[in-house]
């Protein structure tokens, strides 16, 4: 008896999973198998979405045309776009002065596009005056329009209806300034922050939400994912531009054609010259008699 009760320890030991271990090893690739079909979900979905954006020149059923006319009405160039998901207004700025300050792309931002809901671009340019009242002239961002989650959550960023933008850096008068680098836990308007650098990262927020021009600006000392830029979003509808509109500044209508020449037929009549090869019929004048008082 002792001997069988050894060799039952015995095989307990060689094979712990018993006389099933084929049936487990089956089970285990159905699982591996199973497993392979779920899909990560990806994070950014933006380099997918831009093959869907398209130029327009006449904004869309439920786009603001009225913000699209105040930018080309104050001169801003830019693509008016459809297809940029989750964005109310698109525009693609061609250009990369807004309100007298340089928007220029951080070093780690080679293609984030320069896409943003129109409003997010107009208050931008209001906030121009502010920060240039404090001495910055340029700012570096890395983030405009970007499909993604709030991190740790399904619920969709700011980024992802073009109105929000990440930025790393300022510069100006005291030099370059990096969140990462010269960030000062100093408070307020950075009266109190021992470098000039320090000081003007300060005075940012003061010129952009101390003004009321934005809802959010989150900063290094609101957590860590936010330790090496500025995140700001929430512009207030209040504010518009001080332009004069004009009708064309809407756009022009689709597929609208050219007027016709009424009196040569022909739809555009720019390229006609002065040089007539065939005699013109003329309807019969009487012939005119010099004025008496000549």
């Amino acid at each position: 008896m002792k001997l069988y009760f050894l060799l039952f320890i015995a095989v307990i030991l060689v094979f712990p999973s018993g006389f099933t271990g084929v049936g487990n090893a089956k089970n285990r690739k159905k699982v591996k198998k199973s497993a392979k079909k779920v899909k990560k979900e990806v994070w950014n979905k933006t380099p997918m979405l831009l093959k869907k954006v398209k130029k327009i020149t006449v904004p869309e059923k439920g786009m603001d045309r009225e913000c699209v006319a105040r930018l080309r009405a104050a001169g801003i160039k830019f693509d008016l776009l459809t297809g940029a998901t989750g964005v109310k207004t698109p525009v693609r700025l061609k250009q990369n002065k807004l309100g007298g300050v340089v928007y220029r792309r951080a070093w780690n931002n080679k293609t984030a596009p320069f896409i943003f809901d129109c409003k997010m671009v107009e208050n931008l340019i209001l906030a121009g005056q502010h920060l240039r009242n404090v001495g910055i002239a340029g700012i570096y961002w890395t983030s405009a329009w970007r499909y993604s989650f709030v991190h740790g959550t399904r619920k969709l960023s700011n980024h992802s209806y073009g109105r929000a933008i990440d930025i790393t850096a300022i510069d100006g008068g005291f030099g370059y300034a990096a969140l990462r680098n010269h960030w000062e836990s100093c408070g307020g308007c950075g009266r109190n922050c021992p470098t000039k650098k320090g000081r003007a990262l300060r005075a940012f927020i003061c010129a952009t939400k101390g003004k009321g021009l934005f809802k959010t600006v989150y900063t290094p000392a609101y957590d860590a994912l936010h330790r090496d830029h500025f995140h700001m979003d929430g512009p207030k509808e209040k504010y518009k531009l001080k332009v004069v509109v004009k009708p064309y500044h809407y756009g022009v209508e689709k597929n609208k054609e050219p007027e016709k020449d009424t009196k040569t037929g022909d739809k555009d009549s720019s390229d006609r010259n002065h040089w007539v090869d065939d005699e013109i019929k003329r309807d019969y004048e009487p012939p005119r008699s010099r004025p008496h008082h000549y």
